[in-house]
């Protein structure tokens, strides 16, 4: 029965906090593969491997043994299975209505019914989309278009069979191209009118990339069904899955075959093949849906077992969670991610299977997310889920949602998913270091007030120790080298080294750092024409140079403090009172023994790192 046209639901998409929808008690699970084929290939094409061999001692009958009995033994029940084409090795041509496509899609729904128990393909939906070895009149292939669907389904499905879609584009082809193209968007467009958020599985043999493996006219005209797609995917969950260019799990980098893709997730770029695209030409495309294979179950371009796959996909409310099964069990090897230019086809590697894809969801309730510790990582709510961000060298190192019971929270690596709200709530994530970078300074006590100041100072290149294993925390900076840290800040812009200071030459180290500084009124000299480059900076000298560099860079600040807490608050010079009032209000510079200011003694390293982490994260990086 098919669905009537559902009620208008409202996304609502804020930057820090985010709707989620109800949760299923249970995952829905989706068993994917394709060809089905023998590897007839290799060392040459040679047929007599399949017709001379019983099916069944055939290595692809062996291998797809295996893969469902690898995940069957997870304890896996699939409630449904998908297959994207190629179910025999032979051609089109060889075939009529009895074509040995019938026979492998037979010997499949015999597998599957002696895996997962005596009836499974009966009472269990199995979808066979056409691949170019599969005649086009094999009765136990899909129709084209979108599948017959009821109300309570978890998905849909929308089959594009190679008739419609070849993987061997002439110029004859694109009339027919261009019809399934319309008729796939004008299908996504009714979805969209009815705001359907389901996940939609897109199956189609041939893929959209663009490959090297017939000199550019295997899928030639891929744009005209690319763009139809993107475009709907603003709006649904599409996950799009095909077959036929058999890179395998293993990601081989064969040149004639146009390189592996087996994964590229939503908002990355895939090199999309159209009329004339040319070994050197380029057609990135950011992706508005998931583009992955499907799994090799009988035929990928190595010749080792371990690289066939099947996939399995579980659904739930707010992500489809995407796992790969070998023959050894659950695969967590490396797999290409994406492809670029055709001769090197890899881009990066996908490494974490399994994989979660967060999926557009309706207004529920709304989880705000905030960091614990901003100075260590932040937190950005996406559509679905929310993403930890670590800053470098730290990581996610726990969470709270209050109130407690107002969801379940799923955390997958640095992403949190959401189910079962009741209430509006918030997520606080915690961040840690991972990794210290001054643990090899023998002289810091990781445990002391001014560790995280030196950790930032180092890391961002502000300043160094004075030795390879020495911080030396309580030593001093010079006037010069707090100008130089603000000038490597503002990215040491060119400048000549002309400052009109007699104690400081033009072939100085921090010559230019001063040269800046003077010219944009941050600094100014001790008398007689000097600038003292080398003298201690003093905690008010500090204060005023970092106020006056806010002043530079137009910051805006009203927060100002009373001195008069301190018990020498009056002692602050009276050039300095104004930059000191602001950078206690800021919080840049606290009192110290006997809620003292001490503004004329001399600023040590440590405490300049904190003041410099304070400064750099409270007001710098809030106001660019």
């Amino acid at each position: 029965m098919k669905r009537a046209v559902s009620a208008l639901l409202i996304l609502v998409l804020f930057l820090s906090c985010l709707p989620f929808a109800r949760a299923a008690d249970k995952p829905v699970t989706i068993l994917l593969g394709s060809d089905f084929q023998n590897n007839c290939y290799t060392p040459k094409y040679d047929r007599t491997l399949y017709d001379n061999t019983p099916l069944a001692e055939q290595p692809r009958s062996i291998t797809l043994k295996a893969l469902l009995s690898s995940a069957a033994s997870d304890g896996v029940m699939p409630d449904a299975a998908l297959f994207v084409g190629d179910y025999t090795d032979h051609f089109q041509s060889d075939g009529n209505g009895t074509h040995c496509s019938s026979e492998g899609i037979g010997y499949i729904r015999s597998m599957l019914d002696d895996t997962f128990g005596e009836g499974y393909t009966s009472s269990h939906t199995t979808v066979f989309a056409q691949g170019n070895h599969d005649f086009e009149g094999t009765p136990e292939l899909a129709e084209s278009g979108l599948q017959p669907y009821d109300e309570d389904d978890a998905y849909l499905v929308y089959v594009i069979n190679e008739k419609d879609f070849p993987y061997n584009q002439t110029d004859a082809m694109k009339t027919t191209i261009s019809a399934t193209a319309q008729r796939l968007g004008e299908c996504m467009d009714d979805l969209i009118a009815a705001n359907e958020l389901r996940p939609i599985f897109v199956l189609c043999h041939v893929p959209l990339h663009y490959s090297t493996r017939y000199n550019g006219s295997d899928n030639t005209y891929a744009n005209l069904i690319f763009s139809e797609l993107n475009e709907a995917a603003e709006d649904l969950n599409v996950l799009f899955f095909f077959g036929h260019n058999h890179s395998g799990a293993s990601a081989d980098y064969e040149a004639d075959w146009g390189g592996a893709v087996n994964f590229v997730a939503r908002g990355q770029t895939l090199d999309v093949n159209t009329q004339d695209h040319g070994a050197a030409g380029s057609n990135k495309q950011t992706l508005n849906f998931t583009y992955m294979n499907a799994g090799y179950v009988g035929y990928s371009t190595s010749a080792t077992n371990d690289t066939r796959t099947l996939s399995l996909l579980s659904i739930y409310d707010n992500r489809v969670v995407v796992s790969r099964y070998d023959a050894k069990g659950e695969y967590t090897a490396a797999e290409s991610l994406g492809q670029t230019d055709p001769r090197k086809p890899s881009e990066g590697e996908v490494t974490n299977y399994p994989i979660s894809v967060p999926l557009l969801t309706p207004a529920t309730y709304t989880v705000s997310a905030v960091s614990a510790s901003p100075l260590y990582g932040t937190v950005q709510a996406k559509n679905g889920y929310v993403l930890a961000v670590p800053n470098e060298n730290y990581a996610v190192s726990g969470w709270t949602l209050t109130p407690a019971d107002a969801a379940t929270v799923t955390q997958d690596g640095n992403r949190f998913f959401f189910s079962d709200l009741t209430a509006d709530c918030t997520l606080t994530v915690d961040f840690a270091e991972s990794r210290c970078v001054s643990q090899h300074f023998k002289d810091i006590d990781r445990g002391q007030w001014y560790h995280d100041g030196v950790d930032y100072a180092v890391s961002h290149g502000m300043f160094n120790g004075v030795a390879l294993d020495r911080f030396d925390p309580d030593g001093t900076m010079t006037r010069a080298m707090l100008i130089t840290v603000l000038y490597r800040l503002e990215g040491a812009p060119a400048i000549l080294p002309e400052t009109g200071f007699t104690d400081v030459p033009s072939n100085e180290w921090y010559s230019h750092a001063v040269a800046w500084g003077k010219l944009r009124g941050i600094i100014g000299g001790v008398g007689g024409g000097k600038f003292a480059p080398e003298d201690e900076v003093t905690r008010e000298q500090a204060a005023t140079i970092l106020f006056r560099y806010t002043q530079c860079k137009g910051y805006s600040s009203a927060a100002f403090a009373d001195l008069s807490a301190f018990r020498d608050g009056s002692s602050v010079s009276a050039y300095a009172e104004g930059a000191m009032s602001w950078a206690v209000a800021e919080g840049l510079i606290g009192g110290i023994e006997g809620k003292r200011l001490d503004p004329q003694g001399s600023a040590t390293r440590a405490q300049l790192a904190v003041i410099l982490m304070r400064f750099c994260t409270s007001i710098v990086e809030s106001n660019d």
